[in-house]
């Protein structure tokens, strides 16, 4: 028997809530970042994206059941 680092694929599901809008689930093999999934669904700025509540950063990896959470950013003042 080989031992070694492999790792086995498995599916993520993620949840992404974008305020105001929809609510959706994806499917895909790990591992699966926060910015692969930003760049498929075309998300390109003008969003606060927070995972599970938490502000992270865009190269952190998705785990099964993660809620992305999208909500447009505010300008305010004069």
């Amino acid at each position: 028997m080989k031992q070694g680092s492999t790792q086995e694929q498995e599916t993520v599901v993620v949840k992404i809530v974008t305020l105001g809008k929809s609510t959706q689930e994806v499917r895909r093999e790990s591992p699966f970042t926060l910015d692969s999934l930003l760049t498929e669904i075309g998300v390109n700025g003008g969003l606060e994206v927070r995972v599970n509540g938490q502000a992270v950063e865009r190269t952190r990896l998705l785990t099964h059941g993660d809620t992305v959470l999208m909500v447009p950013k505010i300008k305010g003042g004069r």
